[in-house]
């Protein structure tokens, strides 16, 4: 017997991919169907094709929708941190966007895109150089025009595998007439700078190369469902004409044929036609038969349902979208998630088509001198696509009081403070659920605990002293209190920078006079309040009720530690009157009281303009009861003298100091920038003591 080099068991006809076989039923081996499936290249659908088919209705939603949805709510700006004045940035800019019809150029840009499978609109503006040079967005002065073209107006020049996704750094429009591929020489170079790109769907390095740089049309993955959908309609129509057939029964036909009377049968078939004609029936003789074919088109609605499904996902729209019909669920939950699955397709689509290119040319109306900041770039900011699915009022309070009820259990916990809560909330231009920490408050947290640790120990330590003393007997102060600071020949004392001379303590609390560098009494501040802490900053402003319901200022509070420990000594201290409340003041709000030997004879006196009570010049002043403006100062500049106000009300300025947060920076530098122009003109100006007092 021949020796093989067959495998024993093993068949030519089987398999060799790893599968299962059985050789009865022919599963895995040559005789089973699926082996003959194989992978073609689906045919790319030519730019003629592409346009014949935008005209189809569907094809067209599918096209004109996602353009339409991507700006229905125009894409903006968002600023990482909001600075001063940012609700008119946003305005100025978006007026600058809507006078340049810059979001009409996006929708036609779009839909050439999704035709297309790339599009491009070319940035006509005036800055002095060649079109082929990078665009200097600080020379332009204005512009004049956005031209939206498709991939076959506009082609990348020098493109590789490395930079195949950007374009390369040069661009080809053609300024041909009548363009087509072996039509294609008089163009223009334009730089990269100059354009904003709006690629197609993504294809690989070796089939973008051979679709001149550009990605892949959204027709082109839609046809193949669309083609079959169609076919299924126009056969569908076909059975639905030819449900009237019916078959006519002739005695002896065989052998008229066959004697050849085809002309006798021909007039037969014609009468009955004309008949049917003309009264709709029949004329038959008594041994002629009628039958009415029975056509059934059961299982049709299923397959129509299987080719719609193929056809939703490819167009990636809901079906009452893309078909304009109303949602099966109508406004239920069902309804809902349709809406919320179209919402995140857009929002998709925004960031994948729309990002990039907003971003390049929000900067470039940035830079420009006559843009809507005059060239000031306004801090850190972001492109800023407002929500697409509207949530309802009901759902919008459902959702802000699970947000109440979480921000309450970190509240309770101590893991976050109020003003934290107000501010990442309500502190923006719309409500917010990211919620922002503050280094500002994370120190007074930790300094609380402090406190209220302090306050345990001097509870504990009051308890001792009391039960050493008698239960009820009043402990005795201490006579020979000296505090830090105090000089032994005399009785002044240095706090916050001011000069002060202190008085006999009485029980909580010293009495003490400001006074000036050379000994002698400072009006501006009759009575200050000093606790024991005498290196603490802190400093409080008391305020009283009179009888009339006016609110007036009381004393100066200063070396507590905290405003609970002050407010029991202005209590003591105000002998009956009735207490409104503290106030913590800054180091700005008592600047004015800091004056050096030679500032208080320049301004021994103080200076009453406009109603208000100055302690010189160029010396600002809080103004808390005013609109608008926090503060407020008496310019002087030679012999010009100039009230200004400055600071906008309710804002907290982001001045430079020790352990400063990159934020906080980084919001010092953006408001330094975006005013260098007025901080320029000096102390006429209010950008000038806003940027030197608050920021």
């Amino acid at each position: 017997m021949a020796e093989t080099s067959e495998t024993p068991g093993q068949n030519n006809s089987d398999r060799l991919d790893g599968v299962l076989t059985n050789a009865i039923t022919g599963l895995g081996t040559k005789r089973d169907k699926s082996t003959y499936y194989k992978i073609h290249s689906q045919a790319q659908l030519s730019e003629e094709e592409l346009e014949a088919l935008y005209y189809d209705p569907l094809c067209r939603r599918v096209v004109d929708i996602f353009a339409e949805a991507a700006i229905t709510k125009p894409p903006t700006i968002k600023f990482a941190e909001e600075p001063e004045g940012h609700d008119e940035v946003i305005r100025r800019f978006e007026r600058f966007l809507i006078d340049c019809d810059f979001y009409f150029y996006i929708s036609e840009a779009l839909k050439l895109q999704r035709i297309y499978g790339g599009a491009a609109i070319f940035i006509v503006c005036d800055d002095g150089r060649d079109v082929t040079e990078p665009l200097d967005p600080t020379r332009i002065r204005e512009i004049t025009d956005l031209v939206p073209l498709s991939k076959r107006e506009i082609k990348p020049h020098d493109y590789n595998y490395l930079n195949y996704r950007s374009g390369g750094e040069l661009y080809r429009i053609s300024t041909s007439k009548s363009l087509n591929e072996q039509n294609d020489l008089q163009y223009m170079l334009v730089h990269s700078s100059r354009v904003l790109r709006f690629d197609g769907l993504y294809l690989p390095w070796r089939q973008r190369i051979n679709n001149d740089g550009w990605g892949q049309s959204f027709l082109q993955p839609f046809f193949e469902p669309f083609k079959r959908y169609r076919g299924a309609c126009d056969g569908l129509a076909t059975m639905l004409n030819e449900f009237d057939l019916y078959v006519h029964s002739l005695p002896g036909l065989a052998n008229k044929i066959a004697a050849g009377k085809e002309s006798a049968l021909k007039n037969r078939m014609e009468a009955n036609a004309l008949a049917r004609s003309i009264y709709g029936g029949l004329v038959l003789d008594s041994e002629e038969k009628v039958e009415f074919l029975s056509r059934s088109l059961g299982g049709a609605q299923d397959i129509f349902d299987r080719l719609l499904d193929d056809l939703v996902a490819a167009a990636d729209m809901p079906k009452p979208l893309l078909f304009g019909t109303s949602p099966a669920g109508g406004l239920s939950e069902s309804g809902k998630y349709e809406d919320k699955v179209w919402a995140a397709t857009v929002e998709r689509y925004q960031n994948h088509s729309l990002r990039q290119s907003l971003t390049q040319f929000f900067t470039i109306i940035f830079s420009m001198r006559g843009g809507p900041t005059n060239g000031v770039t306004p801090g850190e900011w972001s492109v800023h696509f407002p929500p697409y699915f509207a949530v309802s009022d009901a759902d919008r309070a459902n959702l802000r009081q699970q947000v109440a009820l979480t921000d309450q259990i970190y509240l309770n916990a101590n893991v976050i403070t109020p003003m934290e809560v107000r501010a990442s909330r309500f502190g923006g231009t719309e409500y917010g659920l990211d919620t922002v920490l503050h280094q500002e408050e994370e120190e007074r947290l930790l300094a609380k605990r402090e406190l209220q640790h302090e306050a345990a120990l001097q509870g504990f330590e009051g308890q001792r002293q009391r039960l050493e003393n008698g239960n009820g007997d009043k402990v005795e102060q201490e006579e020979d209190f000296q505090p830090t600071g105090f000089k032994a020949d005399s009785q002044f004392i240095q706090m916050n920078g001011l000069t002060l001379v202190a008085g006999p303590r009485q029980g909580v609390y010293r009495e003490a006079e400001l006074v000036h560098p050379d000994g002698q009494r400072n009006d501006a501040e009759p009575v200050i309040l000093i606790g024991e802490r005498l290196l603490d900053p802190k400093i409080y402003r008391g305020y009283y009720r009179r009888e009339d319901e006016t609110i007036h200022p009381g004393p100066l509070l200063m070396g507590f530690y905290s405003s609970r420990s002050a407010g029991r000594a202005l209590k003591e201290y105000a002998d009956g009157q009735e207490i409104s409340g503290l106030e913590r003041l800054h180091d700005v709000d008592v600047l004015h009281l800091k004056g050096t030997y030679d500032d208080y004879y320049a301004d021994a006196e103080s200076i009453e303009y406009a109603g208000m009570k100055f302690p010189g010049y160029n010396k600002p002043i809080a103004t808390p009861g005013h609109d608008s403006k926090s503060h407020a100062v008496l310019a002087r500049e030679g012999d010009e003298i100039k009230l200004i106000r400055f600071g906008q009300q309710g804002v907290k300025g982001s001045p430079k100091r020790k352990g400063e947060s990159a934020a906080s920076r980084k919001r010092r530098e953006a408001f330094k920038a975006r005013h260098a122009k007025n901080i320029a003109k000096g102390k006429m100006s209010a950008a000038y003591w806003s940027s030197k007092h608050k920021w």
